[in-house]
């Protein structure tokens, strides 16, 4: 059995630092932003995080990318 994986979403999340919370561990924030093409190449969607992350005040701990895929049965 055959199985094609079809691109339906992909996101891009900036993980940043939030400082320190009550009871000494890291407090994270997470800056989503939907819509980014399925095709975008990762070199392309980091180059744009970077920059984004240029405008930001809070320390960045990681960028992340989700993908979505549907699967189907050929």
């Amino acid at each position: 059995m055959a199985v094609t994986s079809i691109p339906v979403t992909s996101e891009m999340v900036l993980v940043m630092d939030n400082g320190i919370g009550a009871s000494g561990q890291q407090l994270k924030k997470n800056r989503v932003y939907k819509y980014v093409k399925t095709a975008a190449n990762s070199e392309d969607v980091f180059s744009v995080a970077q920059s984004l992350l240029d405008l930001q005040e809070k320390t960045n701990l990681s960028i992340q990318r989700n993908d979505s895929s549907e699967l189907e049965e050929e």
